[in-house]
């Protein structure tokens, strides 16, 4: 029984808002949200129906989002599992094993005098997992010591260390008690708290939990609760996915998901114009190629075309101590002048096509909080005269004999600069730009191989290409995230950045049930990583979907939530 108890009511600060559309060509005939009887559409015409055929870039490594990672996995791991709850495009939050959202209304929220707090998800009857078995909270108390294992290589292990405990009451009510306030505590969604069988792990975990999070379960044989089962998989080929018609929400509208892997955007597009698919989108096609379909596929009547933003392009800097570490980058005025020689116009011109934007800092334009923190942050305009008065000041003067910086000792400044294939474009502009500096860039173009390497990856020597989906949730440079070898580098902070005052401030945005507090948290932490210069925001990435005009239901992403196929079961060939 809880005590104390009071009432909190809680308003939502977003750093996360979408932008309006960027490019004309949506999607005609937008869906509705399903309900409860989500199904009823669909049997009135006979059932799922057609196999669309996409073009994603990369194929997961698992099916369980807390185990993987990776710009666009999202994409597949959506048909093949079912959460909590789910956000539709606009960021409004709805019951899916859940069958209603916890509040304090309807008594399944409750918040002591404390902080601590108790939420009760009641979960819906007819949930199944793929082999028929029923869903019941037992299978998310089982998820819960897993997540919680730290000996396992748990990617995404949040929000689950601030739960003091996960009990199921009964097969279908599922109570968290937590240890302090946590504002979504009743949104629970994609890569929070998402069940796993426990009729078929808790065996290997109990036994085997080597290899618990690498084994085929996760694969090829994943049994998992969504929409879609997987029938086929060939790693780095693709997969086909064949309709759950005894999904509780009703079955899809479409039969087959025909996915296909191609990593290299031009192959990826012309298989788009060819026919040969009806679906790509992002990060699999770029603005480049979203440029090119506008012009010769959509200005035809062949497709659509949309995009939006809600992800930011970012520069790391390297803090930790790694063999052959850049130590010049500890100087605030050496990333200072870094940022200041870099020509993010030039960025967006390029990568984007001009038609995305600058990006100072982590939140999106359309929030309603970005006049205020623009207006606060510290700005890095394009200013090469300034950047090389800040190596000065910093001891790095230009050599008389030579177009390059040196330092004590006559050493060069070397700065490396590391990004994935598809970010090539926009790493050589930053070389090219630091090395009008005089300073000694040099690029490292990952392969395809190392891209998943995490150790590889955290151990980058001075620069790093990086990308995240805006949301406080997201803001990844906290102490917590620095990768650590006992972890297997799954953390996101690569760079190791780490400062008090940021993580005593994510801590607030999250978990304060202060809606002023929470707000001026979200506004201090730009503001403070801007003044140490802690990392280069670059630009909003561009969004893309392309697709054919008898493909219906694609939307986008709201921020916080990747994936674009968070709605896959409304798609459709009309």
């Amino acid at each position: 029984m809880v005590h104390g108890a009071v009432k909190v009511r809680f308003k939502k600060f977003s750093t996360m808002a979408l932008s309006v559309v960027l490019l004309a060509g949506c999607q005609p005939g937008a869906t509705s949200l399903p309900t409860n009887q989500g199904s009823a559409g669909t049997e009135a015409t006979g059932g799922p129906k057609g196999t669309l055929k996409i073009a994603w870039p990369l194929g997961p490594e698992s099916l369980n989002p807390k185990f993987t990672t990776g710009s666009g996995i999202a994409d597949t791991i959506w048909p093949f599992n079912s959460y909590l709850t789910y956000y539709d495009f606009q960021g409004v939050s709805h019951p899916m094993l859940a069958e209603r959202l916890p509040t304090q209304e309807n008594g399944d929220w409750v918040v002591n005098s404390d902080g601590t707090m108790m939420t009760t998800y009641h979960i819906r009857p007819n949930a199944r997992w793929h082999d028929g078995t029923p869903l019941t909270a037992r299978d998310l108390v089982f998820a819960y010591q897993v997540y919680m294992d730290p000996d396992l290589p748990v990617i995404y292990r949040r929000p689950e260390p601030t739960m003091a405990s996960v009990e199921a009451k009964d097969d279908l009510t599922l109570v968290i008690t937590w240890k302090e306030p946590y504002v979504r505590a009743n949104e629970l969604g994609y890569r929070e708290l998402n069940p796993i069988p426990v009729h078929l792990m808790q065996h290997q975990y109990e036994t085997n939990k080597g290899s618990f999070t690498s084994g085929e379960e996760w694969t090829t044989q994943f049994v998992g609760s969504g929409p879609f089962k997987v029938e086929k998989w060939t790693p780095g080929q693709g997969m086909i996915a064949r309709a759950n018609r005894d999904w509780f929400l009703g079955p899809p509208k479409l039969e087959m998901l025909d996915i296909r892997f191609i990593s290299d955007h031009t192959a990826l597009l012309a298989n788009l114009l060819s026919g040969e698919v009806d679906l790509v989108s992002s990060p699999g096609v770029r603005a480049s190629e979203a440029v090119v379909a506008r012009d010769q596929w959509v200005s035809k009547g062949e497709g659509y075309l949309k995009t939006w933003a809600t992800r930011l392009s970012f520069l790391e800097f390297q803090y930790r101590e790694v063999p052959g570490r850049t130590s010049a980058l500890s100087d605030i005025r050496v990333r200072q002048a870094l940022m200041q020689a870099i020509d993010r116009q030039a960025i967006v011109d390029t990568v984007d096509e001009g038609i995305g934007s600058t990006a100072d800092a982590f939140v999106i334009p359309s929030d309603v909080l970005f006049p205020e923190i623009n207006r606060g942050i510290r700005h890095y305009p394009l200013d090469p005269e300034r950047s090389a008065a800040l190596l000065a000041e910093a001891g790095w003067q230009r050599a008389a004999s030579a177009n390059m910086v040196v330092g004590p000792g006559g050493r060069t400044l070397d700065i490396e600069v590391m990004a994935s294939t598809g970010q090539g474009q926009e790493a050589t502009i930053i070389a090219n730009n630091w090395k009008g500096l005089g300073i000694n860039s040099s690029l490292n173009i990952l392969p395809a191989a190392r891209e998943r390497d995490r150790e590889y990856r955290a151990n980058f020597t001075g620069t790093e290409l990086n990308g995240r989906s805006i949301s406080v949730e997201n803001f990844h440079f906290v102490s917590a995230q620095v990768p650590r070898p006992e972890t297997g580098y799954v953390e996101l902070n690569r760079g190791s950045f780490s400062d008090p005052e940021i993580d005593r401030l994510q801590k607030i945005a999250l978990t304060s049930l202060d809606a002023q507090q929470r707000k001026a948290a979200t506004i201090a932490i730009p503001v403070r990583m801007s003044e140490l210069a802690g990392y280069a925001p670059l630009h909003y990435q561009v969004e893309v979907f392309l697709a054919k005009n008898n493909v219906k239901g694609p939307i986008g992403n709201y921020g916080p939530q990747e994936g674009n196929s968070w709605n896959i079961f409304q798609w459709e060939l009309a």
